[in-house]
């Protein structure tokens, strides 16, 4: 990550306000309509609906839970905790709460984050006073649990999709402990011996 290590941002001390209200069905959280501006401004969350409600990835329900500015139910109205989310992913996403941690990470240092795609790729990273929609990502995150292989298969097809869409490519790797550790990764081309 860029000037990471000195640019940890203090959890900024929210108003008192009360959580929006907020379904969580089929793996994602959806902010009612008439509270759907107020979380989406708070920080980037979120993809609006045609519908005016705001959805929400896994990763920033449980985030916003934490934070204590969401009040989760299901449909029928039974409340939701983070853990309940977690155990119900449990088998679709068997890596939600690591790459949680990341996210966590990533936004208590100031950086505005998405969903990343396909290729393996967790995240997207916008620099510091960017806006997603206003501006383009300019790191991508690959998070990787400690003691987990990647390929190099897998390991050149995230460097090629960073290098095709001329972004940096961070691993982000989640010790036993949950400290997550940033390591920027970079394309070589190695050229055979006697070529010159």
């Amino acid at each position: 990550m860029e000037d990471y290590e000195d640019d940890i941002i203090e959890d900024v001390v929210e108003p008192d306000e009360e959580p929006a209200a907020t379904i969580f069905e089929n793996g994602k959280g959806f902010v009612v309509k008439e509270e759907a501006d107020r979380i989406s401004q708070q920080g980037f969350y979120g993809k609006r609906l045609g519908d005016g409600r705001l959805e929400l990835e896994p990763v920033e329900l449980l985030h916003l839970i934490e934070r204590k500015r969401l009040a989760v139910a299901t449909a029928k109205g039974k409340q939701v905790q983070a853990q309940d989310i977690v155990n119900q992913l449990q088998d679709s996403e068997p890596n939600l709460w690591v790459s949680y941690l990341v996210f966590r990470d990533l936004r208590s240092r100031g950086y505005a984050v998405r969903q990343g795609f396909g290729s393996g790729i967790g995240f997207r990273v916008y620099a510091r006073g960017d806006r997603p929609g206003a501006a383009s990502a300019n790191q991508l995150i690959y998070v990787l649990r400690e003691g987990e292989a990647i390929s190099l298969s897998d390991l050149d097809m995230v460097t090629e999709a960073a290098s095709t869409s001329r972004k940096k490519l961070v691993f982000a790797l989640v010790d036993q402990n949950g400290e997550v550790n940033y390591y920027r990764v970079s394309q070589a081309t190695l050229r055979k011996i006697g070529d010159e």
